[in-house]
């Protein structure tokens, strides 16, 4: 915390000023309540650090164990020999009054059901809740439902958890799920309608299942998905996807990331807001591959942000993208390792063409190439200037060239 202000002392030397003497109460909550919640913070543990604030004086004491936000952030592992003090636990449940709760429960082996049920009796509080669960099976004797103001739920499990549909069924608010297991993720259908964001990105999932939570999520605004590379035999299916729209009226931000297998994913999606799009294969693509990614794009007026990753197979692709997505302001391209001559300088020269006044992208802020290509210099410094006649730049020819301008920020490598 810093010093505000300081009254000598008989050494010559400022005494500091408690913030609490001259700050109004809701600003310096405002400024414990942000120590608490950094993520960038390391130890002590966001369950820690109002204990850690308490010791600096009394008055910090004080305001602190005054303040249930405060204590509003609980990371227990609930295993046995693990909670030390089951009466300290219930008392730090207290201090947080009725404020709504962000939790992160881990359940190791020989769980500590009477901290689980200490715990759980507080389940219509929480607002947030990360399960890590490395045993089963650990909930038979715990209330699993109630949770009337969750928003948040991140599962990270190698079981399966008999629990979870009583939780995903009773959330009538959630709306964000993050799926870090390689579980079954069949209980988000249940509750697909209301999800606002998805991740299935941590550990991949089979198409079918993949489809068939997207199908069930018509109204996410973001949503990350992972397939897996395994399941190629579920080829069979995708003319099934190209039968089935899926509709997102509302989808700004979408990941997706698996085998060339599962290009015809793009076929089925629309969504008229899309303003983020990422694509990763980790294989080389199906001819039709380029066919259902301009399926979204000619669907998506509003695309600023693409990122194609080992997707595209000809320079071709690439410049189709380039003349019909004028909005685009940030364009990522990363290349297989074989391909050479994806990015030659007819891109570079479609790039810093003026046609009628215009550039081709008019918007372009940031723009990355990566892959096995070696453009000339005198071919790459036209884009440079094209944002500033007071340009710096560097270049190791033929691996590294980067550039930060206003309007524009540029990479180019292997």
């Amino acid at each position: 915390m810093a010093i505000l202000d300081g009254q000598s002392t008989g050494t010559g030397l400022k005494r500091p000023t408690d913030p609490l003497e001259v700050l109004p109460p809701e600003l310096v909550g405002d400024i414990f309540h942000l120590y608490i919640i950094d993520v960038h913070l390391g130890r002590p543990s966001k369950s820690q650090r109002p204990v850690f604030l308490s010791y600096v004086s009394t008055s910090w004491r004080d305001f602190v164990y005054a303040s249930p936000l405060l204590w509003a952030h609980v990371n227990v592992t609930a295993s046995e020999r693990r909670v030390s003090n089951l009466y300290a636990l219930e008392k730090r449940l207290e201090r947080s009054q009725s404020a709504s709760l962000s939790m992160e429960i881990m359940v190791r082996y020989h769980p500590d059901k009477d901290a689980l049920r200490v715990l759980f009796a507080e389940r219509a509080r929480f607002r947030q809740m990360t399960l890590k669960v490395w045993t089963t099976p650990w909930c038979h004797d715990i209330p699993m439902e109630g949770f009337t103001q969750l928003r948040k739920l991140t599962v990270d499990t190698d079981f399966r958890i008999d629990g979870l549909s009583a939780i995903f069924s009773s959330a009538l608010r959630l709306c964000c799920v993050e799926w870090c297991s390689p579980a079954d993720p069949e209980p988000i259908i249940l509750i697909g309608h209301q999800l606002l964001s998805l991740n299935l990105s941590v550990v991949p999932v089979t198409f079918t299942r993949g489809f068939e939570v997207l199908a069930a999520c018509p109204n996410l605004r973001d949503a990350v998905i992972r397939f897996r590379d395994d399941c190629l035999n579920e080829h069979i299916l995708m003319p099934l996807t190209r039968e089935r729209n899926l509709l997102f009226s509302k989808l700004r931000s979408l990941e997706l990331c698996g085998s060339g297998y599962f290009v015809d994913v793009l076929s089925s999606v629309q969504a008229p807001l899309l303003s983020r799009l990422e694509i990763c294969w980790h294989q080389k693509n199906w001819e039709c591959g380029f066919e259902a990614l301009e399926s979204v794009l000619v669907s998506s007026p509003h695309l600023e942000d693409l990122t194609l990753c080992k997707f595209l197979t000809t320079e071709d692709e690439l410049l189709s993208i380039i003349a019909k997505n004028k909005n685009l302001v940030k364009l990522s391209i990363i290349a297989q390792r074989d391909q050479v001559r994806l990015i030659t300088q007819r891109t570079f020269k479609l790039l810093t063409r003026q046609e009628d006044g215009s550039y081709a992208l008019p918007l372009l802020e940031e723009l990355c190439f990566e892959g096995p290509f070696d453009v000339p210099d005198e071919v790459v410094l036209p884009i440079i200037d094209r944002t500033s006649h007071q340009t710096t730049w560097r270049t190791v020819r033929g691996h590294v060239v980067k550039h930060a301008v206003s309007g524009l920020s540029f990479c180019i490598g292997i």
